[in-house]
Protein backbone atom coordinates (compact mmCIF):
# COMPACT_ATOMS: atom_id res chain seq x y z
CA UNK A 1 0.00 0.00 0.00
CA UNK A 2 1.57 3.47 -0.62
CA UNK A 3 -0.69 6.50 -0.01
CA UNK A 4 2.83 9.23 0.40
CA UNK A 5 1.74 10.43 3.50
CA UNK A 6 4.13 12.96 3.79
CA UNK A 7 3.11 14.60 0.83
CA UNK A 8 -0.36 14.55 2.55
CA UNK A 9 0.26 17.54 4.89
CA UNK A 10 0.36 21.04 4.04
CA UNK A 11 2.73 21.45 7.35
CA UNK A 12 5.32 19.19 7.63
CA UNK A 13 6.17 20.07 10.83
CA UNK A 14 3.12 18.07 12.20
CA UNK A 15 4.45 15.25 10.49
CA UNK A 16 7.87 14.63 11.81
CA UNK A 17 5.79 15.45 14.99
CA UNK A 18 3.38 12.26 14.23
CA UNK A 19 6.91 10.07 13.87
CA UNK A 20 8.78 11.46 16.83
CA UNK A 21 8.77 8.53 19.64
CA UNK A 22 9.18 9.42 23.13
CA UNK A 23 12.29 7.24 23.71
CA UNK A 24 13.94 10.46 21.24
CA UNK A 25 12.57 12.93 23.30
CA UNK A 26 13.64 11.59 26.65
CA UNK A 27 17.17 10.82 25.14
CA UNK A 28 17.49 14.65 23.58
CA UNK A 29 16.37 15.96 26.89
CA UNK A 30 15.31 18.83 24.63
CA UNK A 31 12.31 20.37 26.30
CA UNK A 32 11.46 22.05 23.53
CA UNK A 33 10.77 18.77 21.46
CA UNK A 34 7.65 17.09 22.05
CA UNK A 35 6.58 13.36 21.32
CA UNK A 36 3.76 12.04 18.99
CA UNK A 37 2.19 11.13 22.20
CA UNK A 38 -0.65 14.21 21.97
CA UNK A 39 -1.34 13.91 18.28
CA UNK A 40 -1.60 9.88 19.55
CA UNK A 41 -4.19 10.80 21.83
CA UNK A 42 -6.40 13.03 19.48
CA UNK A 43 -5.82 10.70 16.31
CA UNK A 44 -7.37 7.63 18.48
CA UNK A 45 -10.55 10.33 19.52
CA UNK A 46 -10.78 10.92 15.50
CA UNK A 47 -11.00 7.32 14.42
CA UNK A 48 -13.02 6.45 16.76
CA UNK A 49 -15.67 9.33 15.33
CA UNK A 50 -14.87 8.24 11.96
CA UNK A 51 -15.08 4.61 12.36
CA UNK A 52 -18.19 4.87 14.83
CA UNK A 53 -20.13 7.29 12.28
CA UNK A 54 -19.96 4.80 10.02
CA UNK A 55 -21.03 1.80 11.99
CA UNK A 56 -23.96 3.66 13.38
CA UNK A 57 -25.09 5.21 9.62
CA UNK A 58 -24.17 1.51 7.51
CA UNK A 59 -25.66 -0.69 10.80
CA UNK A 60 -29.05 1.11 12.07
CA UNK A 61 -30.80 -2.31 13.32
CA UNK A 62 -26.93 -3.07 15.31
CA UNK A 63 -27.66 -2.14 19.22
CA UNK A 64 -25.07 0.11 20.75
CA UNK A 65 -23.10 -3.04 22.00
CA UNK A 66 -22.53 -4.54 19.08
CA UNK A 67 -21.28 -0.87 17.43
CA UNK A 68 -19.10 -0.75 20.43
CA UNK A 69 -17.97 -4.51 19.60
CA UNK A 70 -17.32 -4.11 15.90
CA UNK A 71 -15.54 -0.73 16.17
CA UNK A 72 -12.93 -1.99 19.12
CA UNK A 73 -12.20 -4.78 16.45
CA UNK A 74 -11.44 -2.56 13.81
CA UNK A 75 -9.44 0.18 15.69
CA UNK A 76 -7.30 -2.47 18.05
CA UNK A 77 -4.01 -2.37 18.38
CA UNK A 78 -3.08 -5.13 16.36
CA UNK A 79 -5.34 -4.25 13.45
CA UNK A 80 -3.64 -0.67 13.91
CA UNK A 81 -0.39 -2.06 13.30
CA UNK A 82 -0.90 -3.64 10.32
CA UNK A 83 -2.14 -0.79 9.07
CA UNK A 84 1.00 1.17 9.65
CA UNK A 85 3.08 -1.86 8.80
CA UNK A 86 1.79 -1.73 5.10
CA UNK A 87 1.59 2.19 5.04
CA UNK A 88 5.86 1.52 5.69
CA UNK A 89 5.87 4.06 8.72
CA UNK A 90 8.07 2.27 10.54
CA UNK A 91 11.24 3.59 8.14
CA UNK A 92 10.16 7.45 9.17
CA UNK A 93 9.78 7.03 12.67
CA UNK A 94 12.35 9.55 14.77
CA UNK A 95 13.51 6.73 17.81
CA UNK A 96 15.74 6.67 20.85
CA UNK A 97 19.16 4.81 20.11
CA UNK A 98 17.71 2.16 22.64
CA UNK A 99 14.35 1.61 20.91
CA UNK A 100 16.34 1.43 17.63
CA UNK A 101 18.39 -1.24 18.84
CA UNK A 102 15.21 -3.53 20.36
CA UNK A 103 13.81 -3.13 16.88
CA UNK A 104 11.76 -0.35 17.24
CA UNK A 105 10.54 0.42 13.84
CA UNK A 106 8.54 -2.81 13.43
CA UNK A 107 7.45 -2.78 17.16
CA UNK A 108 3.39 -3.17 16.65
CA UNK A 109 3.03 -0.58 19.30
CA UNK A 110 5.68 2.24 18.16
CA UNK A 111 3.60 1.42 14.22
CA UNK A 112 0.14 1.34 16.06
CA UNK A 113 0.75 4.40 18.01
CA UNK A 114 2.10 6.44 15.48
CA UNK A 115 -0.73 5.79 12.74
CA UNK A 116 -2.92 7.41 15.34
CA UNK A 117 -0.73 10.24 15.59
CA UNK A 118 -0.60 10.29 11.88
CA UNK A 119 -4.68 10.96 12.13
CA UNK A 120 -4.55 13.54 14.69
CA UNK A 121 -1.77 15.59 12.86
CA UNK A 122 -3.83 15.28 9.56
CA UNK A 123 -6.99 16.70 11.68
CA UNK A 124 -4.93 19.58 12.97
CA UNK A 125 -3.43 20.22 9.28
CA UNK A 126 -6.58 19.56 7.49
CA UNK A 127 -9.23 19.06 9.25
CA UNK A 128 -12.08 16.36 9.64
CA UNK A 129 -12.97 15.96 6.20
CA UNK A 130 -8.63 15.11 5.69
CA UNK A 131 -8.51 12.88 8.27
CA UNK A 132 -11.54 10.61 7.10
CA UNK A 133 -10.53 10.64 3.93
CA UNK A 134 -7.17 9.08 4.95
CA UNK A 135 -8.86 6.76 7.48
CA UNK A 136 -11.35 5.36 4.53
CA UNK A 137 -8.35 4.82 2.42
CA UNK A 138 -6.32 3.47 4.76
CA UNK A 139 -7.67 0.96 6.80
CA UNK A 140 -10.79 -1.12 4.63
CA UNK A 141 -13.49 -0.17 7.03
CA UNK A 142 -16.45 -1.16 4.59
CA UNK A 143 -15.16 -4.89 4.04
CA UNK A 144 -13.85 -5.12 8.04
CA UNK A 145 -16.78 -4.15 9.28
CA UNK A 146 -19.16 -6.54 6.85
CA UNK A 147 -16.94 -9.31 8.25
CA UNK A 148 -17.30 -8.82 11.61
CA UNK A 149 -21.40 -8.05 11.24
CA UNK A 150 -21.00 -11.92 9.36
CA UNK A 151 -19.45 -13.20 12.68
CA UNK A 152 -16.14 -13.76 10.56
CA UNK A 153 -13.31 -11.65 11.53
CA UNK A 154 -10.10 -14.07 11.64
CA UNK A 155 -7.80 -13.03 8.24
CA UNK A 156 -7.32 -16.54 7.85
CA UNK A 157 -10.85 -17.28 7.34
CA UNK A 158 -11.41 -14.22 5.36
CA UNK A 159 -8.92 -15.65 2.91
CA UNK A 160 -9.94 -19.39 3.46
CA UNK A 161 -13.75 -17.88 2.05
CA UNK A 162 -12.30 -15.59 -1.01
CA UNK A 163 -9.87 -18.61 -2.29
CA UNK A 164 -12.35 -21.30 -2.29
CA UNK A 165 -15.23 -19.01 -3.70
CA UNK A 166 -12.84 -18.25 -6.90
CA UNK A 167 -10.94 -22.31 -7.15
CA UNK A 168 -11.34 -25.36 -5.02
CA UNK A 169 -8.17 -25.19 -3.44
CA UNK A 170 -7.56 -23.90 0.18
CA UNK A 171 -4.75 -21.26 0.93
CA UNK A 172 -1.79 -23.03 3.04
CA UNK A 173 0.88 -21.61 5.07
CA UNK A 174 4.78 -22.72 5.17
CA UNK A 175 7.16 -21.04 7.96
CA UNK A 176 10.45 -19.84 6.13
CA UNK A 177 12.00 -18.38 9.58
CA UNK A 178 12.47 -18.55 12.99
CA UNK A 179 14.59 -16.20 14.93
CA UNK A 180 15.02 -14.51 18.25
CA UNK A 181 15.25 -15.95 21.66
CA UNK A 182 13.05 -18.08 22.57
CA UNK A 183 10.77 -16.23 25.04
CA UNK A 184 10.52 -13.83 22.41
CA UNK A 185 11.01 -15.05 18.65
CA UNK A 186 9.62 -13.67 15.66
CA UNK A 187 7.78 -16.05 12.76
CA UNK A 188 7.95 -15.17 8.95
CA UNK A 189 5.77 -17.54 6.85
CA UNK A 190 4.41 -17.67 3.26
CA UNK A 191 0.72 -18.29 2.59
CA UNK A 192 0.68 -20.41 -1.01
CA UNK A 193 -2.40 -20.98 -2.88
CA UNK A 194 -1.33 -24.30 -4.51
CA UNK A 195 2.32 -24.25 -4.80
CA UNK A 196 1.95 -19.92 -5.77
CA UNK A 197 3.68 -18.42 -2.85
CA UNK A 198 1.26 -15.12 -2.49
CA UNK A 199 3.18 -13.59 0.43
CA UNK A 200 4.43 -13.45 3.68
CA UNK A 201 3.64 -12.51 7.09
CA UNK A 202 5.80 -11.82 9.97
CA UNK A 203 4.60 -11.81 13.72
CA UNK A 204 6.19 -13.05 17.17
CA UNK A 205 3.46 -16.32 17.02
CA UNK A 206 3.68 -18.80 14.13
CA UNK A 207 -0.70 -17.84 13.82
CA UNK A 208 0.00 -13.93 14.05
CA UNK A 209 2.39 -14.56 11.03
CA UNK A 210 0.00 -16.18 9.38
CA UNK A 211 -2.62 -14.03 10.42
CA UNK A 212 -0.61 -10.97 8.61
CA UNK A 213 0.12 -13.30 5.60
CA UNK A 214 -3.17 -13.98 4.63
CA UNK A 215 -4.39 -10.09 5.93
CA UNK A 216 -1.65 -8.89 3.30
CA UNK A 217 -3.31 -11.83 0.64
CA UNK A 218 -6.40 -10.04 1.07
CA UNK A 219 -5.77 -6.94 -0.29
CA UNK A 220 -3.84 -8.34 -3.16
CA UNK A 221 -7.24 -10.46 -4.06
Amino acid sequence: MFLNIENRFDDQSLFRLSMTHSSWVNEAKDLAIQSNERLEFLGDAVLDAVVGQYLYTQYPNHSEGDLTKFRSHIVSGSALSEVGRMLGIGQYLVLGKGEEASGGRDKDSNLANAYEAVVGALFIDGGFDVAKDFIFESMDIKSKSAVLVSGENDSKTQLQMAVQAKCAVAPHYRVISKDGPDHKPTFVVEVLIGEKVITTGKGTSRNRAEMEAASRALEML
